[in-house]
């Protein structure tokens, strides 16, 4: 539990103070009105000083006439524009991101990226029983229980129709149970809800857009996820019946749902829904350096964790994490908008930026145009992903 607090003070503590209103990048009038009295107008560093600027530039959020804040500088040169989204509407982008996989992660540049994962998860196969039984004896050493146990907090029995569908929500009550819960479901909505409520409170577009591109990653990822699980059927290892588990290819619905246990190891759900998480956050606070090094760890102890408590074979990982940063790279891309300066010239009128056009969602993207094939004429519908 202690673990679990600290994960979530520190997530929290990540949209916390991330938008501070000072002036606008460029306007040589300074400060808006509203701000001005709480800060003094800052100036930026001449272009030739921006060798480690990272770390040093002022971060500067300005709101707009409606109390927002938009615009968001995070290195020198470079501000990405949020629109505010609206509740739920990411669940409708899901097929576009679908869609866009296919073209996002196989893409020549990518082909060493794709060989390196199927060379790491043969070599990870090849020695998984070894590492899954020396995960677990280290586990005795360090007097972790490796038994994955949590206690309800409270329940909440549920039916439709033959299903048995509960709302419960439970915590974990041991060390590597805790590990493991670092990948549960409410732990990720614990980090989405928090964002959208620090986004609501402070106007902060991007707070908002991030716990908006989180639900819309996730649910992408899980559904990638669980349709590999159905179609390759992997034993997990503290069910599996021969080393390294059995593969039960293409098991029918109802085998797949009588033991699901004995189906659904590769890939890893867990750590494809952390790798989405952190990669989302850190894409959209780029200049937050410590977002990666401590979701990577946190992400490290969940993997260990699921090795030690036999749930999954090292191996699953590779394609898991991959399918969680492909997902949250492309909600990323489609949630914001580069904000490009228009001239060099410091006489140019204007703030030298220019405000991106307010984009139509892409089920409103499709055009008709007519065709004519011999004696056919009509018009035909296209969708661009």
């Amino acid at each position: 539990m202690r673990l679990l607090a600290i994960l979530l003070f520190s997530l929290l503590s990540t949209t916390a103070g991330l938008a501070r209103p000072i002036g606008a990048l460029g306007d040589s009038a300074g400060l808006p009105a509203d701000t001005s009295r709480t800060q003094p107008p800052l100036a930026l560093p001449a272009p030739a000083a921006h060798a480690n600027l990272n770390d040093t530039l002022p971060h500067i959020h300005p709101r707009d006439a409606n109390g927002r804040i938009t615009d968001y500088t995070v290195a020198p040169g470079v501000t990405w524009h949020y629109d505010k989204p609206k509740p739920f509407r990411w669940a409708l982008n899901i097929p576009r991101d679908l869609g866009q996989f296919p073209g996002y992660a196989f893409r020549k540049e990518n082909k060493g990226t794709l060989m390196g994962l199927v060379v790491s998860s043969v070599g990870l196969w090849v020695a998984d029983q070894a590492i899954v039984d020396w995960s677990q004896d280290v586990g005795r050493q360090l007097g972790l229980t490796p038994k994955s146990t949590q206690r309800t907090l409270f329940y909440v029995p549920f039916r439709i129709g033959s299903a048995n569908l509960p709302f419960e929500f439970n915590v974990p009550d041991n060390l590597n149970s805790t590990f493991y819960y670092l990948g549960d479901g409410w732990t990720h909505l614990a980090v989405a809800s928090s964002f959208w409520i620090y986004g609501g409170i402070k106007k902060d577009n991007r707070a908002l857009r991030t716990s908006s591109e989180l639900g819309e990653a996730i649910f992408s990822t899980g559904l990638v996820v669980q349709t590999l699980k159905r179609l390759t059927g992997r034993q997990s290892p503290y069910v599996a019946t021969k080393d390294r588990g059995e593969w039960h290819l293409f098991p029918s619905y109802n085998r797949y749902q009588s033991f699901v246990p004995n189906y659904d190891a590769f890939p890893t759900g867990h750590l494809a829904t952390a790798m989405a998480t952190v990669t989302v956050i850190a894409e959209n606070y780029p200049e937050y350096h410590f977002i990666r090094p401590v979701g990577y760890g946190l992400m490290g102890l969940l993997g260990y964790a699921m090795l030690n408590n036999g749930v999954h074979w090292a191996s699953d990982y590779p394609i898991g994490i991959a399918l969680g940063y492909g997902f949250a790279k492309i909600a990323v891309r489609n949630g914001r908008t580069r904000v490009e300066e228009t001239s060099a010239d410091p006489a140019a009128p204007g703030t030298g930026w220019v405000r991106p056009p307010k984009r139509r969602p892409w089920y409103r993207q499709g055009h008709v145009a007519p065709y004519t094939y011999g004696p056919f004429t009509g018009a035909s519908w296209s969708l661009k992903w």
